[in-house]
């Protein structure tokens, strides 16, 4: 036993040997992984710190790029809303991308709620024709350039219009955007000043054509009414002598509408509520509206506001617009008289209303109205609506005409500013 008990100490001794080794190689490699582990994860945590590095830098990037983007954003908004002519534009699918304020003051509909809808179902109909145009530049592609464009409603405007394609850089089409700009007020001063011209010239030879024209139109009815008193009342040369003075009356009548026409007086202005001006109009000519069994109704708005105005004036224009529109108005129909205030961008003013019950006037007749001895009646002398236009000229206020939606007639529109003479009191 103990012979084999010697034998088997070497070996053990080996035993132990190897597996030191082994132990040694073991720590060896570990410590080599340990190292390469630690030179990978300093390898990757500077490529982390690389790659957040940049990470950052590029959101920083994106971050100043969007403010750039905004910034852009806002300055062309700026530049839209200061623009002073309404802009509207559209996309390939006719839908609305942008307007501005001025667009949206016309356009009474358009809203911020309104983006990406239809043009067609974001217009009203009044305006309907501004959609027109501005399809048929996106679907022809091609430029409208000024186009005179008038928006009926309660009071009509005159636009010029301007439309085009929008296209990118490589010539695709992106859509349509329209300007267009109230050229109403211009329109109005070029009439006026035309008309003030013609009418100057027109007033002297009126003028001086009455002056000649009375002097022997007095001697006419003079002898006219003498040799009347001399033959008996039912006699035929009564009846001849009573048609000279009756057309001497006439033609007289005639000259003293050319003289008011044509001279006129400076206002004399006192407290005036303007419900009773129409009320003593529609006295004056209680006659002829009784004739033809007529209704008046009254919608007034002013109360009992008053203004400097030459009362007398006023109810002598009133009054010819209320036998004009009796004239019009078929028996036992009803003419409409109205009085309200306006604020807007053409200034504070009153606004009085007299709408009738007829057929309307042709387009062809409504530019000539207020044009001296214009007339469609056989017995007219054209004068009546001609010295309106002058009374209310004078007042610094403007009369207008249109056609009220059917069935109803004409509408005589009296504009008065309530700032300066005729100010509110």
């Amino acid at each position: 036993m103990s012979g084999t008990d010697e034998d088997m100490k070497p070996l053990a001794a080996d035993n132990e040997t190897l597996s030191q080794n082994d132990l040694m190689q073991i720590i060896s490699a570990y410590d080599q992984a340990t190292t390469e582990l630690q030179k990978t994860h300093d390898s990757l945590k500077k490529q982390v710190e690389h790659l957040t590095g940049e990470v950052s830098r590029k959101n920083n990037e994106l971050s100043l790029s969007l403010e750039e983007v905004s910034a852009l954003k806002n300055y062309l908004a700026n530049i839209l809303e200061s623009i002073t002519d309404g802009v509207i534009a559209i996309d390939p699918d006719r839908r609305v991308m942008a307007f501005n304020q001025s667009a949206a003051e016309v356009v009474l509909s358009i809203a911020t709620d309104q983006m990406g809808r239809p043009i067609a179902d974001v217009l009203p109909a009044t305006c309907q024709e501004l959609g027109k145009i501005l399809i048929k530049a996106l679907t022809e592609q091609r430029e409208f350039e000024n186009i005179q464009v008038t928006l009926r409603g309660k009071e009509n405007r005159i636009l010029s219009v301007s439309a085009s394609p929008i296209r990118n850089s490589k010539g695709e089409v992106l859509g349509a955007v329209e300007t267009f700009r109230d050229l109403t007020d211009i329109k109005i001063l070029e009439e006026k000043a035309t008309r003030q011209d013609r009418l100057a010239a027109l007033g002297e030879m009126a003028a001086g054509v009455a002056h000649e024209i009375r002097n022997p139109l007095g001697g006419i009815e003079l002898y006219a009414s003498t040799l009347k008193r001399r033959f008996e009342d039912d006699s035929k040369e009564s009846e001849i002598a009573e048609k000279i003075i009756a057309a001497a009356g006439a033609l007289n009548r005639i000259v003293t509408d050319m003289l008011t026409f044509t001279r006129g007086r400076e206002p004399i202005r006192k407290k005036t509520i303007l419900e009773r001006v129409c009320a003593t109009a529609v006295d004056m000519a209680a006659k002829e509206i009784d004739k033809k069994n007529i209704a008046i109704e009254y919608r007034h708005a002013l109360g009992k506001k008053q203004f400097m105005l030459d009362s007398d004036q006023i109810a002598q224009a009133f009054l010819n617009v209320i036998l004009n529109a009796v004239q019009f108005t078929p028996e036992g129909e009803k003419i409409i008289i109205s009085s309200y205030e306006i604020a807007d961008s053409a200034g504070d003013r009153v606004v009085v209303e007299f709408e009738d019950g007829g057929k309307g006037i042709s387009d062809d007749v409504l530019p000539k109205l207020f044009n001296p001895f214009f007339t469609t009646r056989k017995d007219g002398t054209g004068l009546g609506l001609a010295i309106v236009h002058k009374i209310v000229q004078d007042h610094g206020g403007q009369v207008t005409v249109e056609n009220a939606p059917p069935p109803r007639g004409a509408v005589f529109r009296f504009h008065f500013p309530t700032n300066g003479d005729n100010a509110l009191i």
